[in-house]
């Protein structure tokens, strides 16, 4: 989808917070929000741009984020 700029954050350690998760992700370009479910091991990442996304889910899919290995795909 063109239009789709959110990063799904799967396996994600039930302690990390949204400003944590935005740190991570913020190298990559403008996020419109990040988004963790209260007790889900998933989060939300929305970037301004599809190109910043795209980037993101190359470099940091498998990358540890507290402790867990992050799948990342589109959400």
């Amino acid at each position: 989808d063109p239009l789709n700029t959110t990063v799904f954050v799967g396996g994600l350690s039930p302690l990390i917070s949204e400003e944590t998760l935005r740190t991570f992700f913020a190298p990559f370009g403008a996020i419109h929000y990040v988004k963790v479910p209260p007790g889900k091991s998933c989060g939300f990442v929305q970037y301004v741009r599809k190109s910043d996304a795209e980037r993101a889910i190359e470099a940091l899919g498998g990358f540890s984020i507290g402790g867990s290995k992050v799948r990342l795909s589109w959400g």
